[in-house]
């Protein structure tokens, strides 16, 4: 049996949340410590230390205040922990009961919470009798808080309120109500480049190198400089791949407003979590854009692209980085350049570079072999679609698939289904009203009906996928008219250039060295918006290489 305490050494427990601040001067901490420091005294107790969480929930007991004291209380440091009430304590039930019932008796450490007259020493009390109730009582009411809060949050986010408290880096606040952002002509300009530099190829981390060296200051910096704020001692001042990711994901730059992206698991588990893009609250043309729909679209296509490129050594990145598969097996082909210069720069097949021979073969090819084919290639398209009054008719059966005779037979064939699903609805009306007015008998106007609705179903099935089949036709058109327009902006290129590839080509496939030195081997290129995104050769537009120049 534990010994019975009388000598107190006293650590004094005092928390109020954002929320309590409401509240009024009752719950502050000055009169928390009030409240108990006079009690303390009057009981001749030791105070042994004060321990404070100013702006912490009770819902969680992650609160450094809350986890000295419990440390201290272990170490035999403490052995009596006071607190104004319950709630102070925690406003989690199960978490506060583990502690009352059965860590601190472990610890032979008495507990008070003294305006809910709970006192482990006297367990026989009414109100330790009603302690459990307390504590559920103390966590519903941060539950119906926490879904009040929640409530008030989203009914800003949906009046297009900017609630936040630094403005998103290259905006400011505005002095209207909603706080609508407005441009910072200061930083503008650095997001603006973040974002060429991206749409241009460069890599995440050659941008925030790019920066750092420039001398430009980070965001967080930069908002706690604007603010007149020492910056954190824990911030490392610099530009990160995180940081410009958050820019270049955030659509706040091309004018749209969206709120609500982020959560909490539960009011008692505060681990932020993204929600589902569909849950956000989203206001477009809130704003001024700093950025073009056509820049954001472009960076988006990049992101979304097969190849993130890897910079070389010397910070470069290659034109066809990260866009180059082994034709056998599948795998990414891995770029090797010599130290000593004895090697060419080359591609060789991923799973041959890691595992050897016997799970595939090297699929070699020097980077200018490589390179110079495919150049070529795009070179014969450019000249293709200058020269040839054709050219976008022949795209669009590339990527259809289709003949014109077929899209020509949809068309006409949605005019029909259009027009006799016009003559079944004026049938229909037909047969209800003789139905109605007596002149045609039930039993030969239902069958009537039964047939003219089943017709109307069928026919209303099949407008519906050829009318799809229209639609993704009208979208075939508007990738293909891209696709031209990049090549065209391209006419004259002499050398093949990251921004160039990641315009056009959405990835490679390469075959196997051939063992005559004298054969050829095919090339792969699978174009942008106008080859279907498999891996199938069929779709590929082939540039072959001599052996003989691997």
């Amino acid at each position: 049996m534990l010994p019975k305490q009388t000598n107190y050494n006293v650590g004094m427990y005092l928390r109020l949340s954002k929320d309590d601040e409401r509240s009024g001067e009752s719950l502050s901490i000055e009169n928390q410590r009030k409240v108990l420091t006079n009690y303390i005294n009057e009981q001749g107790w030791t105070l042994y230390d004060e321990y404070v969480d100013d702006g912490y929930s009770g819902t969680s007991f992650e609160r450094p205040g809350v986890q000295r004291l419990l440390e201290d209380a272990k170490n035999g440091k403490i052995n009596l922990i006071i607190c104004k009430d319950m709630s102070r304590f925690g406003r989690n039930y199960i978490a506060v009961g583990q502690y009352v019932d059965y860590i601190f008796p472990m610890y032979n450490i008495r507990f008070i919470a003294l305006t809910d007259n709970i006192d482990t020493a006297n367990n026989n009390s009414a109100s330790m009798e009603m302690l459990p109730i307390v504590n559920v009582f103390n966590e519903w009411y941060a539950a119906n808080t926490s879904k009040k809060l929640r409530a008030v949050i989203e009914t800003n986010a949906k009046a297009g309120k900017y609630k936040t408290t630094f403005a998103a880096y290259g905006y400011d606040k505005g002095e209207d109500e909603n706080r609508t952002p407005v441009i910072d002509p200061e930083t503008a300009p650095i997001v603006r480049r973040i974002f060429e530099m991206r749409a241009s190829g460069a890599n995440l981390r050659k941008i925030a190198m790019a920066l750092n060296d420039d001398g430009i200051l980070s965001p967080a910096d930069y908002h706690y400089t604007k603010a007149g704020k020492a910056t954190p001692l824990y911030s490392h001042h610099l530009w990160s791949t995180q940081a410009v990711k958050r820019i270049l994901h955030n659509p706040i730059y091309i004018g749209t407003l969206a709120r609500m992206k982020m959560t909490t698991v539960s009011y008692k588990n505060h681990k932020v979590i993204k929600r589902d893009e569909s849950d956000w609250i989203v206001h477009e043309n809130n704003h001024e854009a700093i950025i073009s729909k056509e820049l954001w679209d472009k960076v988006r296509e990049l992101e979304d692209s097969v190849s993130t490129g890897k910079s070389t050594k010397t910070g470069e990145v290659k034109p066809l980085s990260g866009m180059c598969y082994c034709s056998t097996c599948g795998t990414k082909m891995k770029f090797t350049s010599s130290m000593t210069g004895k090697t060419p720069q080359n591609y060789t097949c991923g799973l041959y570079a890691r595992f050897g021979k016997q799970y595939c073969n090297t699929h070699f090819i020097t980077l200018k072999a490589l390179e110079s084919v495919v150049l070529a290639d795009i070179q014969r398209q450019i000249d293709f679609v200058m020269n040839d009054d054709k050219a976008r008719e022949k795209y669009l059966a590339r990527k259809r698939g289709l003949n014109n005779l077929q899209e020509n037979a949809d068309r006409k064939r949605l005019q029909d289904i259009t027009k006799r699903l016009g003559e079944l609805d004026r049938l229909i009306e037909t047969a209800y009203e003789d139905r109605a007015l007596g002149r045609v008998p039930e039993k030969v106007c239902i069958p009537l009906l039964e047939k003219y609705q089943a017709e109307k179903d069928t026919l209303t099935a099949e407008y519906d996928e050829l009318h799809q089949r229209t639609q993704t036709e009208q979208q075939d058109e508007a990738d293909v008219d891209e696709y031209i327009r990049r090549l065209r902006s391209y006419a004259g290129a002499e050398q093949l250039t990251r921004q160039m590839a990641l315009e056009l080509i959405e990835y490679i496939t390469i075959d196997e060295n051939p063992n005559d030195k004298k054969a050829v081997r095919d090339i792969h290129v699978y174009y942008k918006l106008i080859d279907k995104p498999l891996k199938d050769r069929k779709n590929a537009h082939i540039g072959r290489v001599d052996a003989s120049e691997d």
